[in-house]
């Protein structure tokens, strides 16, 4: 399965939101009046997806930016047609769009994400609820005096793609980040220099940050491809901020962004026997490979690193399924 962004105009989500209107109106007994309007689906202030499997259309799901006017607050994102086909149910894909359109909204500066579904989808409720969802004090939109209507709502994490304007910070973290290796008597890789900015902008697209409540970033993650992997070629938290989840957050971000976009695992390389790299990983799902089994892109990767002075400390590659 894939999950792609697609106008909210596109045939085949035109498709799928005739058949969500018909489903309303089997449950409610009308379809679901409220105003949509293509452009508010559009980037950076919406999105909407298609979920497909083989090229067949089975999932769709968007968000938009709601005004005040909507009585809600600046920065929340607004789900609207969540809706999976009845013979592709029961296989995790509302919930993998629900994951999606979070880390969207995220990504483009959304704090909360909101919604409104009903009493007759007993189904939806439950997903909500165990997705993290909350009962929001709250109402808004056509419905908001409706018994049956029911409200919730759930706070993004502070990720955000990196900006040109991130680039020496990230500097900063990689040095702070390195500090602790020298504790260790790892002084060549404290010593390490981080990448310069014209290296980190070169990843811009795949590059994700956490950022604090004045928007400046404290941790970051680059992704590659490697061999048809996704491949995490850094992620470092500053040490102002560390053990407080923002790598593994950061981690599972781009684990769900590579996931939608086809990719069979997430790699990386690491040390073995410091307990930040090879152990933290195991215990977030990844598994050590084999030199038997290394793919040429890993391999070439550890001897990159070799030669730049860490052959002292056992380097591994790693694997996690996605």
């Amino acid at each position: 399965m894939q999950i792609e962004p697609r106008p909210f105009d596109d045939p085949d989500v035109r498709s799928l939101v005739d058949e969500v209107q018909a489903e309303y109106v089997r449950r409610y007994g009308g379809p679901d009046e409220t105003v949509l309007v293509p452009g508010e689906f559009a980037a950076p202030t919406g999105a909407f997806l298609l979920a497909h499997v083989h090229g067949r259309p089975v999932g769709i799901g968007g968000w938009r930016s709601p005004t005040r006017a909507h009585g809600l607050r600046d920065g929340d994102a607004e789900i609207k047609r969540m809706y999976v086909r009845a013979d592709a149910r029961r296989r995790g894909i509302a919930r993998r769009i629900l994951e999606a359109l979070e880390r969207s909204a995220a990504e483009s500066g959304r704090s909360r994400m909101v919604l409104e579904t009903g009493t007759a989808q007993p189904e939806a409720i439950a997903m909500y609820e165990t997705a993290g969802y909350t009962p929001m004090p709250e109402r808004y939109g056509r419905y908001a005096d409706e018994p049956s209507s029911l409200y919730y709502s759930k706070e993004l994490p502070p990720i955000r793609r990196a900006t040109d304007t991130d680039l020496r910070v990230l500097q900063e973290i990689e040095r702070s980040a390195g500090l602790v290796f020298a504790e260790i008597g790892m002084d060549a890789v404290a010593e390490d220099e981080p990448p310069t900015p014209d290296e980190l902008r070169a990843h811009l697209g795949r590059c994700w940050v956490w950022h604090d409540g004045d928007d400046r970033a404290v941790a970051y993650l680059i992704l590659d491809v490697v061999d048809g992997a996704a491949h995490i070629e850094q992620v470092s938290v500053h040490a102002d901020h560390a053990r407080h989840g923002l790598g593994r957050a950061l981690i599972e971000h781009a684990a769900g962004w590579a996931r939608d976009h086809g990719y069979p695992h997430l790699t990386l390389t690491t040390f073995r026997d410091v307990a930040w790299n090879a152990p933290y990983y195991t215990r977030l799902g990844f598994t050590v490979v084999d030199d038997a089994r290394l793919t040429p892109g890993l391999r070439r990767l550890l001897a990159e690193e070799s030669a730049r002075g860490f052959a002292s400390w056992p380097r591994v590659a790693m694997r996690r399924p996605l």
